[in-house]
């Protein structure tokens, strides 16, 4: 499972880094909660982004894409504080009884999101419930993460 994913976080890295970067476009590194994992952020532009979460927990392991729109807190608070909200869907596996079993779904997120003027670090702490197709749902799944700003010295 750890290998991956590393495979899975660094096949991101090098596709999200293809791209040009206008707003520190890519952020990647762990997800610390509910799933365990990595994460990946490519920013479209300034309000608009895409996830991608690679994680496991309890028998579980889950692929996640996500689309996420974020609202500039810096006028009310300090710069580069934000929340956001979105959705996406999932697939993976699940243990249950000895059998392995693919799960799919849709997901939801919410939180807040701070990413340092003049370090290169980003620090999100969200809400992402998870509705599987066929098995029970994931909805108290929440998580910080932790994630290296790419082009931000």
């Amino acid at each position: 499972m750890k290998k991956s994913l590393f495979i899975t976080l660094l096949l991101g890295v090098c596709v999200f880094n293809a791209h040009a970067q206008t707003k520190s476009n890519l952020q990647a590194g762990l997800r610390l909660g509910l799933p365990f994992g990595g994460t990946a952020r490519y920013f479209l532009n300034d309000a608009n982004g895409l996830e991608a979460i690679a994680g496991g927990y309890a028998h579980t392991f889950t692929v996640t894409a996500l689309y996420e729109h974020y609202f500039d807190l810096s006028a009310l608070t300090t710069e580069g504080f934000a929340w956001f909200i979105g959705g996406g869907a999932h697939m993976g596996s699940r243990e249950t009884d000895g059998n392995v079993k693919f799960i799919g779904g849709v997901d939801g997120i919410a939180g807040i999101d701070y990413t340092f003027p003049t370090f290169p670090l980003n620090l999100s702490l969200d809400w992402k419930p998870a509705i599987h197709f066929n098995t029970s749902s994931d909805l108290a799944d929440f998580a910080i993460s932790v994630r290296y700003t790419f082009g931000r010295r």
